[in-house]
C-alpha cells in the first residue's frame, strides 16, 4: 500500500515527491524500482523463449545483482562529478533516484508483450530501438530530476550521468573482450 501511496503522491507533485523520497532515503522504494527493472529485462529477453523456472529465477537473481551493482557505481561516479562541479549531493540519494527510475524500464514489458502477441508483424526487429528508447527515456528522466531537485543546469546533470556511464561501459567492453578471448582459447 505504501508503494501505491508513493506513486499517487508522485503523480500529483513529482518534484515534491522525489524530494521527500530522497530526504527519507527511501531504500525500499529504490529496491522496488530495481526489481521492476530486473523483471522488465528478463521478460523482454525471454518472453517467447519458453525459459524454464530455474533458469528464470537464476536470471532474475543475477540481473538484480547486476542492477544493484550498476546503481552503486552510477550513483558514486555521478556524485563524484557533481561534487567536482560544486553541487552538494549524496550518492545515497542518487542510488535511490536511479532505483526509482527503474520503473521507466517497465515499458520493456509492454513492448515485449506486444512483440510476443504479434509475431508476424515484424516488431521483433524493433527490439534494439525499443531498448535504445527506454535507455534514453531513463537518462532524460534522471537528468531532469537532478536539474530540478538540486537547482543545477541540465548540462551539468547530463554531463554527470554521461561521466558515470563511461567507466561502466568500458568495464563491460573489457569483460566482453576477455570473455570472447577466453572462449577462443578453448577452441
Amino acid at each position: 500500500m505504501n508503494l501505491l501511496k508513493t506513486y499517487y503522491h508522485y503523480i500529483s507533485d513529482p518534484e515534491k515527491s522525489l524530494q521527500e523520497l530522497l530526504e527519507q532515503r527511501a531504500f525500499k522504494q529504490a529496491l522496488w524500482g530495481y526489481g521492476i527493472a530486473t523483471v522488465s529485462w528478463v521478460l523482454f529477453f525471454n518472453i517467447a523463449s519458453g525459459i524454464s523456472v530455474p533458469a528464470f529465477i537464476f536470471k532474475l537473481l543475477a540481473l538484480f545483482a547486476l542492477e544493484l551493482t550498476a546503481g552503486y557505481f552510477l550513483a558514486s561516479l555521478c556524485g563524484l562529478f557533481l561534487d567536482f562541479m560544486d553541487v552538494k549531493i549524496s550518492p545515497a540519494e542518487l542510488f535511490i533516484l536511479i532505483g526509482i527510475s527503474g520503473c521507466v524500464k517497465g515499458l520493456l514489458i509492454a513492448f515485449a508483450l506486444i512483440a510476443a502477441v504479434l509475431p508476424f508483424s515484424g516488431l521483433a526487429l524493433l527490439a534494439p530501438f525499443a531498448l535504445l528508447l527506454v535507455c534514453v527515456l531513463q537518462l532524460v528522466y534522471l537528468t531532469q530530476a537532478i536539474a530540478h531537485i538540486y537547482q543545477t543546469s541540465a548540462g551539468k546533470a547530463l554531463g554527470a550521468w554521461l561521466f558515470s556511464l563511461v567507466p561502466i561501459t568500458m568495464a563491460f567492453i573489457l569483460i566482453g573482450i576477455f570473455f570472447i578471448w577466453g572462449i577462443s582459447l578453448l577452441f
